[in-house]
């Protein structure tokens, strides 16, 4: 029997959800992977439940930091960025993510750092919370968003219109923009507009 780590395991696991997606990860997928029983994992994860917290954990560790540069939209920029970048090559990590982040230390940290920049900007309480979530959600869905995208196969598609009894005129107009997804353009434009908007309340406040 190979010897065993719990960063090794960890690591399998993230490595089998880069390969095969969230829902291919299991006790008995991990162990297949390293060449041992799924009775040998047991000593460094007690269960399933402890083997994918672990391994959302080991795969979210990149989105932990915040860099403070004494301006929070930057740095909510910034992170926003990271986390897409570190998510996208995890196909329902993102998803996972989303419903397991307050149980997910790197998430945690990070959270814990956007509210303290926040802070630092004099944005308090529900609009501080409120903000970071915005932010935090949308680099999260994007990222599980794009990937159901080219799960479906459909990055290149054909819009219909002609299925559609009445007109779409400005849809029609603007087909282009729709038959090939933009997903970097439209990632930028969404959180440039997001983080815009968190400024002008801001202001307006």
């Amino acid at each position: 029997m190979k010897s065993l780590s719990t960063g090794a395991v960890l690591a399998a696991g993230a490595e089998l959800v880069r390969e095969h997606g969230w829902n291919a990860l299991s006790m008995r997928t991990v162990a297949t992977r390293l060449g041992v029983t799924p009775m040998a994992l047991y000593r460094h994860v007690p269960n399933a439940d402890s083997l994918s917290s672990g391994v959302l954990s080991f795969i979210a560790e990149p989105i932990a930091e915040v860099t403070r540069s004494g301006d929070a939209f930057t740095d909510l920029e910034a992170w926003a960025r990271r986390t897409h970048a570190a998510l996208v090559p995890y196909p329902g990590a993102a998803a996972a993510l989303l419903v397991r982040w307050f149980e997910t230390s790197p998430a945690l940290r990070a959270v814990d750092a956007l509210l303290q920049s926040m802070h630092d900007e004099g944005v308090e309480g529900f609009e501080a919370v409120a903000a970071v979530n915005a932010v935090f959600m949308f680099a999260l869905m994007r990222a599980q968003g794009e990937q159901s995208v080219r799960d479906a196969g459909v990055v290149k598609r054909t819009l219909h219109t002609a299925a559609v009894a009445y007109p779409l005129p400005r849809l029609t107009a603007l087909a282009e923009h729709y038959t090939t997804a933009r997903f970097d353009l439209h990632f930028d434009y969404g959180l440039r507009v997001l983080l815009d908007g968190i400024a002008a309340r801001k202001a307006a406040s």
